[in-house]
C-alpha cells in the first residue's frame, strides 16, 4: 500500500515542474488582490449602513477569527508535510485521507468557481455604475469578461501574474483615493447615528454577503505547486494578507461609518465613493474597482483549475481523469480551466438574468456571495477538523516548523464554521452538509488503493490508547460480555463461510480475527511466506466483502505449541479472545488435533464454536433464510452462550426471517413439568423471544434430534468435553453420525464466561 502512495507521489512530482514563486509574488499578492474584491468597493459602505458600525465590526472581528484560526491550521500543516500542487485540496486530503480530500475538493473548487462570477457581476455593476448608458447590456458586459479572464488564464499563469503587479497598483491607488475621499467628511455625530444597526437587518445575510471579502487566503494556498517553498511561503504569506486586508477592512468601516449617512451608505454604496473623491479623482476609484474586482476574479482563474487537476492526478474521481494532463513546461491546467469558464459562463447567467435594482446594485450578486459563502465556510471547518486530528491525535509525526498553533485553536474555527453556516441558513448549510458527506460516502465506497498516510489513525489511536487504559482499570462483568472471535482456518478459500458466520454472531458489538496456521520449517523465507499468505488472506475477506475481520498469519514449526503461543498473545491490554471458531473435524484423521485444541482452549479459559456440515449449505450467505434455528439444551454449562449467539444470528439481516426454538428431551412428564418451568423462566430472564419444548420420549438423543431438527435452517448443541480423551474421540465420532445430512450446526462447548441472565 505504502508503494502505491510513493509512486503516486513520484508520478505527481515529476510533471509538478511549477513556477517557483516566492512569498510576496505567490501568495500575498495573489491573495490580498482576492481579498480586497469587489466586497471593499461595493458592499462593504452597504453592509455599514444596515448593520451599523457595531454590528459591522463584530461582522469583520468573527470573519477575521475564522480566517485566521484557519491560517493558523494551514500553517500547521503546510509546515509539516512537504506539499505539491492542490492547496488546500492536498493538505486535507494528505491529512484526513482521499475521502475528506476529494469532497473538500470538489466543494473548494466550487466555492472559487462561484466566487468568480461574484467578481465580475461586481465589475459590471461598477461599469454600469460609471455609465449608465451601458445598464442594459450588464449582462453581457459580465459574459464578455467572463471569458475574456479565461482565455487569459488559459494562456498560463505567467500572464496572468504579470496582469496582477499592474492591477495591484491600480488597487492600492484607489484604495488610498477612497480613503482620502472620506476623511474630510469625519463627524462624531454622524459616527453616533450610525452606530447601531438599522431595524430589520438580518444580521446573518449580511455575514454571507460580507464573508467571500476575507477568503483571499486560499488563492495564496492554492498556488502551492507554484511555490519555492511552500512551507515557508504560505505561513508567512497568509498571515500577512490577514494582518493587511483586516486593517485595510477596519478602516473603510470607521471611515466611511464615521462621514457619511446611513441612507447614502445603503441607497448608493459604490457612487458614495466616487461622488466624494477628492479634487475630481473619482476615475481612480473607478480603475481600482475594476482592478479589485478583475484581480480577484483573474487570481480565482489562477488558482482554481489547479484543485481540479489535483483531484484528477490521484484519480479520486475516475470521470475527472482527463483533467489531470498538463500543458508546457509549468503543467499549465489548461483543461481544467475549460470546465471552470463553462462553471463561470453558467453562474453568471443564472446571477445576471435579473439585471440591475432600480438604485444600480445587482441583487443576483448578493445571491452568489451567500452560496460561496456557504462552501468557504465548509471548507475552512474541515481545514480546521484536520488540523485538530493531526494535533489533538498526537502523532509523533505531527512535527510542523510553524509553532504559534495549538489544538484549540483548529476546535475553535471548526466549530465556528459550522455555526456561522447554520446561523446564516440552515437550509443552505443542511444541504451543503450533505452533499459532501454524500461525496466523502462515493468516495470511501469505492475503496480506493491510494493512501495519503492520513491523521484520522493517528487520532483514533490516541483515543484507542486511552480508552484501553480505562477499560483495564474496569473490572469485567457478565452484563459486559461481547464476542471476541479468533477464527481458525487451514483452507480459508473454501472456509469463507466461518468469517461471514462470524462477523453474524458478533453483530457489530465485538472483534473478530481470522488466523491462519502454516507449517514449515523455520527459515529465512518464512517470514516472506507469512506476508505472502496473510496478503491472500486479506484478498479473500475483501473479494467475500468481509471488512469486520483482522487477518492474521501465523508461520510456526508445530502448530499446537503455536496455538497454544497465539491464544495467550493475540490479545491488547484488556481485549483478548474469548470464543475460538473452527471447524468440525470431518474425518478420524483430525479428531485428536481437535481435541488438543480444545484442550489448549479450555486450559485457556476461552469458549469453543466448532461449525459442522456448512460445505453444503453456503446458499445461506446468498438469501434471506427462513424457518427457525434450534437451540438443544441438555445441560447448564453451554446454554447461556449457545442462546446468546444464536439471538445474535437471527437478528441479522439475512436471517431475520428465521425464528428461535429452545428444545428438551426427557425421559418422563415429571421431569417435562419441572424443565417447562425453567425453559420459560430462562427466556423470561434473558429477554430473548424463542419458542420452547419440552420433549417427552425414551428413544436415544440423536434420533430425537434428527426427527426434530430435520427441518431446521440451523442448529445449536452444546459440547461437554470429558476427561478421558479416548472418550472425548467416541464423542467426535458419534457427532459425525447423528449430524450427518442434517442443517448446519454450531457444537458449542462454553468456558462460563457469558451469562444469559446478566
Amino acid at each position: 500500500m505504502r508503494s502505491i502512495q510513493d509512486n503516486q507521489e513520484r508520478k505527481n512530482a515529476s510533471v509538478d515542474t511549477g513556477h517557483n514563486f516566492g512569498t510576496f509574488y505567490g501568495v500575498v499578492l495573489p491573495s490580498i488582490l482576492t481579498m480586497l474584491g469587489a466586497i471593499m468597493f461595493l458592499r462593504v459602505n452597504y453592509i455599514t449602513g444596515r448593520a451599523g458600525i457595531l454590528y459591522s465590526l463584530i461582522i469583520l472581528a468573527i470573519s477575521l477569527s475564522i480566517v485566521m484560526a484557519t491560517a493558523l491550521s494551514i500553517s500547521a500543516i503546510s509546515s509539516n508535510t512537504p506539499v505539491k500542487g492542490g492547496g488546500v485540496y492536498f493538505l486535507i486530503s494528505r491529512t484526513l485521507g482521499p475521502g475528506f480530500g476529494g469532497s473538500i475538493g470538489v466543494t473548494l473548487f466550487l466555492a472559487q468557481g462561484i466566487s468568480i462570477p461574484f467578481n465580475i457581476l461586481g465589475f459590471a455593476e461598477a461599469v454600469c455604475s460609471d455609465f449608465p448608458a451601458l445598464a442594459p447590456g450588464y449582462l453581457f458586459i459580465a459574459l464578455g469578461t467572463g471569458v475574456l479572464l479565461g482565455m487569459i488564464t488559459f494562456t498560463g499563469a505567467d500572464l496572468a501574474m504579470k496582469f496582477q503587479v499592474l492591477i495591484f497598483l491600480a488597487l492600492a491607488i484607489g484604495i488610498l483615493t477612497m480613503y482620502a475621499g472620506a476623511v474630510p467628511h469625519l463627524d462624531p455625530a454622524t459616527f453616533q447615528a450610525n452606530f447601531e444597526p438599522v431595524k430589520g437587518a438580518v444580521f446573518g445575510r449580511l455575514f454571507a454577503v460580507f464573508f467571500p471579502a476575507v477568503t483571499g487566503i486560499m488563492a495564496g494556498v492554492n498556488m502551492s505547486g507554484d511555490l519555492k517553498d511552500p512551507s515557508k511561503s504560505i505561513p508567512r504569506g497568509i498571515i500577512i494578507t490577514i494582518l493587511l486586508g483586516g486593517t485595510l477592512y477596519l478602516l473603510e468601516f470607521l471611515l466611511y461609518g464615521a462621514a457619511f449617512h446611513r441612507d447614502e451608505l445603503m441607497q448608493n454604496p459604490y457612487k458614495v465613493i466616487v461622488e466624494n473623491a477628492p479634487s475630481g479623482t473619482g476615475f481612480l476609484i473607478t480603475l481600482g474597482v475594476i482592478a479589485a474586482t478583475i484581480s480577484t476574479a483573474l487570481g480565482l482563474f489562477v488558482c482554481a483549475p489547479r484543485v481540479l487537476q489535483a483531484l484528477a492526478k490521484d484519480s479520486i474521481f475516475p470521470q475527472l481523469s482527463a483533467l489531470a494532463k498538463g500543458h508546457g513546461a509549468h503543467n499549465e491546467p489548461r483543461r481544467a480551466t475549460l470546465v471552470l469558464l463553462a462553471i463561470v459562463i453558467a453562474v453568471l447567467l443564472w446571477g445576471g438574468l435579473e439585471g440591475l435594482s432600480p438604485t444600480g446594485i445587482s441583487t443576483g450578486m448578493n445571491m452568489v456571495a451567500e452560496i460561496a459563502s456557504m462552501c468557504f465556510l465548509l471548507t475552512y471547518a474541515m481545514v480546521n477538523l484536520a488540523a485538530f486530528v493531526e494535533s489533538y491525535g498526537a502523532n509523533p509525526s505531527f512535527r510542523p516548523r510553524f509553532r504559534f498553533f495549538h489544538w484549540s485553536v483548529a476546535m475553535y474555527g471548526f466549530i465556528a464554521c459550522i455555526l456561522v453556516a447554520f446561523y446564516i441558513d440552515v437550509f443552505a448549510a443542511s444541504v451543503a452538509l450533505i452533499i459532501a458527506w454524500g461525496l466523502f460516502i462515493h468516495i470511501k465506497r469505492r475503496r480506493y488503493k491510494v493512501a495519503f498516510g492520513d491523521a484520522r489513525r493517528g487520532f483514533l489511536y490516541s483515543r484507542i490508547r486511552m480508552n484501553l487504559h480505562r477499560l483495564a482499570q474496569t473490572p469485567p462483568d457478565p452484563k459486559n460480555w461481547r464476542p471476541t472471535m479468533v477464527v481458525l482456518s487451514s483452507r480459508p478459500e473454501q472456509q469463507f463461510y466461518m468469517p461471514c458466520f462470524a462477523t453474524m454472531m458478533e453483530s457489530a458489538r465485538g472483534i473478530i480475527s481470522m488466523v491462519q496456521f502454516v507449517e514449515c520449517q523455520m527459515d529465512r523465507d518464512a517470514f516472506a511466506m507469512r506476508d505472502q499468505y496473510k496478503k491472500r488472506l486479506s484478498e479473500i475477506l475483501e473479494r467475500h466483502e468481509i471488512y469486520s475481520v483482522f487477518p492474521e498469519v501465523v508461520v510456526c514449526k508445530d502448530f499446537d505449541k503455536a496455538l497454544y503461543v497465539f491464544l495467550q498473545s493475540h490479545l491488547v491490554g484488556p481485549l483478548k479472545p474469548n470464543i475460538v471458531m473452527m471447524g468440525f473435524p470431518d474425518n478420524e484423521d483430525r479428531i485428536d488435533r481437535n481435541i488438543r485444541n480444545i484442550r489448549i482452549i479450555q486450559t485457556l479459559h476461552m469458549s469453543c464454536v466448532m461449525m459442522h456440515n456448512f460445505e453444503p449449505h453456503r446458499r445461506l450467505l446468498r438469501r434471506v433464510v427462513r424457518g427457525r434455528v434450534d437451540i438443544w439444551w441438555r445441560g447448564t454449562n453451554n446454554i447461556s452462550l449457545m442462546l446468546i449467539l444464536a439471538n445474535l444470528l437471527v437478528n441479522d439481516p439475512l436471517w431475520q426471517g428465521t425464528t428461535l426454538r429452545i428444545l428438551r428431551a426427557v425421559k418422563t412428564e415429571r421431569e417435562a413439568d419441572e424443565q417447562r418451568g425453567e425453559l420459560e423462566h430462562l427466556v423470561e430472564s434473558a429477554r430473548i423471544k424463542a419458542e420452547t419444548r419440552v420433549l417427552v420420549t425414551e428413544d436415544p438423543y440423536y434420533l430425537v434430534l434428527r426427527r426434530e431438527s430435520t427441518d431446521a435452517s440451523a442448529i445449536f448443541i452444546g459440547l461437554s468435553p470429558p476427561e478421558s480423551d479416548e472418550a472425548f474421540h467416541k464423542i467426535f465420532l458419534h457427532f459425525n453420525i447423528m449430524l450427518e445430512g442434517m442443517p448446519p450446526a454450531f457444537v458449542v462447548t462454553s468456558s462460563g464466561g457469558a451469562d444469559l441472565r446478566a
